[in-house]
């Protein structure tokens, strides 16, 4: 991010201050700040140097890193007292009761460091803290990197001049950030501000960390998103070859009225046909010659016969033939449909692989550890009641098996996503405790970014595995569905 893109999302970020820490996970180098009080959340990408307000909720690792075991101690329960930038250099500092959490993206590799004064208590990546001017206005063309000089270039049809690129920068950011999302030959771009030179805006967002989510999303879940389109990949080249070996083979089954053609003329000029002939010439059905191949260690009889046999299994394949080429296409189809899914929302992959599996892909098998630490679903708690959210589709199947039958469950209605287990054990559920874990089922599917989403519940004594079904696949036999906008709510409970 550039300094002036930095000062955008600090200014989304500015309504946490003051609230407190609840969690700190680490997800890679990528650090993220859960609060409460108000509820919501901050990430730092100090790799792809980015910091800004977030509602992402990746699996975080059951045992945290070094560096997120520290700023827990450092860190949970205290209030966020300020949040300032170094001017609009790339630099900043985060304010608590007894330390500092500074954000440093100035260097060729970002760094977050964890200060008590002017003592260094642990930094992510090593060494130590650079000077920075904090507490300065600075001047706006100092934010200015590459990207903001080419949009205004774009722009003026010419390489602006200081003065302008100052006026720019003041200019886009006396507006409220909003949020662009643009696909380029560079990856996924989020801007606050529209980028005419970029095409048109694959999506829009109300708010700039919105698109920033979906750029932080994609990095964060495409490791394990790669491996499924490789998957994929791998079955689409395989069904395409079998639809060409199909393809030949209705070219061969067209023939089966030709082969019969041939052994009833064989069976009806018999006594014209020599005993161990290679060919024959023999008068067709409309008089003019026809010279037959046969086959001379066969008697002709039963070279007809076995043309006869032959003929059968040909008109039987062209009726069957044509179905199954259907069904090839259709699941071809189906896995480019999953495949440009997969490329905009990488957070699906777990919730895929059953669908995927009954597709023909075989999903990569993780390793003992990684199978130990995915296993634990993630744990909400909404009022009195624990909230189970599941992490794959197996992970789903499991919650359902393991659940008692009167507990609550929901899941995003007609689309893939997490399976959301209210454990009440018949329990009357309330009202704001149902929509809080509609809620999370929206969230954790593929309507992620939807205004409102149909949620089904229903106990899981009504849930039913049909024979055959993927992973995580059941029937309901009695629903109710209530609409939700997608979210979740983080709080020092959660």
């Amino acid at each position: 991010m550039e300094g002036i893109e930095l000062q955008a999302a600090l200014r989304e970020a500015e309504g946490f201050r003051g609230a407190r820490v609840a969690k700190v996970h680490q997800v890679g180098e990528v650090v993220f700040l859960r609060l409460f009080s108000p509820p919501g959340a901050l990430v730092i990408d100090p790799l792809d140097k980015a910091f800004h307000r977030t509602e992402l909720r990746p699996p975080a690792p059951e045992h945290p890193p070094a560096f997120a075991a520290l700023l827990r101690r450092h860190l949970r329960g205290k209030p966020l007292l300020s949040l300032e930038q170094a001017g609009f250099d790339r630099a900043l500092r985060l304010r608590f009761p007894d330390v500092d959490l500074v954000v440093d993206f100035r260097p060729r590799r970002g760094n977050l460091f964890l200060l008590k004064g002017k003592a260094l208590l642990g930094a992510l990546a090593g060494g130590t803290p650079s000077p920075a001017e904090w507490g300065r206005d600075g001047d706006p063309l100092e934010g200015i990197g590459p990207g903001i000089r080419r949009a205004l270039g774009a722009r003026l049809g010419r390489s602006p001049t200081e003065e302008e690129l100052r006026q720019f920068a003041e200019e886009i950011l006396a507006e409220r950030p909003r949020g662009y999302l643009y696909r380029t030959s560079r990856g996924t771009l989020a801007s606050f501000f529209p980028r005419p030179e970029l095409g048109n805006a694959e999506e829009e967002f109300p708010h700039y960390f919105q698109a920033l989510d979906r750029v932080r999303e994609e990095l964060l879940f495409l490791g394990d998103a790669r491996e499924l389109v490789r998957g994929i990949r791998d079955a689409i080249r395989r069904k395409l070859r079998a639809l060409e070996k199909i393809e030949g083979s209705l070219e061969e089954a067209r023939r089966w009225e030709e082969l019969k053609l041939k052994a009833d003329l064989i069976l009806t000029r018999l006594h014209d046909i020599p005993r161990g002939a290679r060919e024959a010439e023999v008068g067709g059905f409309d008089g003019a010659p026809v010279v037959i191949t046969l086959d001379p260690a066969v008697p002709p009889q039963e070279y007809a016969q076995r043309l006869y046999a032959r003929a059968r299994k040909l008109r039987r394949a062209l009726e069957e033939l044509p179905k199954r080429k259907g069904t090839l296409e259709e699941e071809i189809e189906e896995l480019k449909e999953i495949l440009r899914e997969l490329e905009k929302r990488p957070y699906l992959a777990p919730y895929l692989e059953g669908e995927l599996e009954a597709l023909g892909v075989r999903p990569p098998r993780a390793g003992e550890a990684e199978r130990k630490e995915r296993a634990r679903p993630r744990e909400f708690r909404v009022g009195d009641f624990r909230v189970l959210v599941g992490r794959s589709a197996r992970e789903n199947e499991r919650l359902v098996r393991e659940a008692h039958p009167r507990d609550l469950w929901l899941h995003a209605r007609g689309i893939p996503g997490a399976h959301v287990i209210v454990k009440c054990a018949g329990r009357a559920v309330p009202q704001e405790v149902l929509e809080e874990a509609a809620r999370l089922a929206a969230w954790h599917s593929k309507a992620r970014y939807d205004t409102k989403v149909a949620v089904t519940y229903t106990e899981v004594r009504h849930l039913r595995k049909p024979k055959g079904a993927p992973p995580g696949a059941f029937a309901v036999y009695k629903e109710q569905v209530i609409v939700v906008r997608p979210g979740e709510e983080d709080g020092p409970g959660n």
